[in-house]
């Protein structure tokens, strides 16, 4: 009997202007499983079953709390997934952060607050220039995401978040350097970067620190596939400033679908 794999793809409201490039990533990815001899079958984030399928495994995109809850329960039943759904919640910022510093995984100074907090606190502590985050899923809309050098520009950022009913916000200093992109499974299979403001691939001897970066922290995270953001900082140094699982690599689809299929191909041995 064929290997039976499904492919979850991700909520339509956490792919804001990705929905095709989410979904076509996965696709690809089950078409290669299907050319080496798998079943594969596919199902909605939005609308999963009560019970897990019987499967040989689940690939998903899925980021939401309530599709997490239900995926969550069917790995504790005994069904494969990449990613793992713990790894995707230690994902959202409020908790990413956390689990990195102990580690020593160089990263901006990032802290936590409830909007209570910033009501009451930030006129008389305001912690500086930075950017204001949503706290758990990666960014829906522009707005969740603001860079703000002033008190009056956070505060309107704040009325924004508070209109939109966040319960807290990630603050993270700005740091001033190169943004670069990477994309990456495995960890260690797979790992491709970008500088963001051109679009060029990262090559040279900045590439071996990048990858050993983004993989040290997949690993504490506990993810297989993914990608992030860091800056090379003016003085030379790495800092991890995003990790996301599963993203649409939209720079590297095709090298990174077929990375992936052999990545679970050997992980599940089908």
């Amino acid at each position: 009997m064929a290997p039976l794999i499904y492919g979850i793809y991700r909520e339509k409201e956490l792919s804001p202007g990705k929905v095709e490039a989410d979904a076509a990533i996965l696709e690809e990815v089950l078409q290669g499983l299907a050319a080496r001899g798998c079943e594969v079958r596919y199902l909605s984030a939005s609308d999963l079953p009560s019970e897990p399928p019987r499967a040989t495994g689940i690939l998903h995109l899925a980021q939401g709390p309530e599709a997490l809850g239900r995926l969550f329960l069917w790995e504790r039943a005994g069904l494969p997934l990449i990613n793992s759904p713990q790894a995707v919640l230690r994902c959202y910022r409020r908790n990413l952060f956390p689990l990195l510093a102990p580690a020593g995984v160089p990263y901006p100074a990032t802290r936590f607050f409830t909007l209570k907090e910033t009501r009451g606190r930030w006129p008389r502590e305001f912690p500086g220039p930075g950017w204001l985050k949503r706290p758990e899923v990666h960014a829906e809309v522009p707005g969740d995401v603001v860079q703000v050098r002033t008190l009056a520009e956070a505060q309107a950022a704040l009325g924004d978040f508070t209109r939109r009913r966040f319960d807290g916000l990630v603050w993270q200093e700005h740091v001033p350097g190169e943004e670069i992109k990477f994309y990456a499974v495995g960890p260690g299979r797979f790992f491709q970067a970008f500088w963001s403001a051109t679009g060029e691939p990262v090559n040279g001897p900045l590439i071996n620190p990048l990858k050993a970066l983004a993989g040290r922290a997949a690993r504490l995270i506990g993810l297989e596939v993914f990608g992030g953001d860091v800056i090379q900082t003016p003085e030379g140094p790495l800092m991890l400033i995003d990790l996301n699982d599963w993203p649409s690599f939209s720079r590297c689809r095709k090298a990174a679908a077929q990375e992936i299929a052999r990545h679970v191909e050997c992980l599940w041995t089908l």
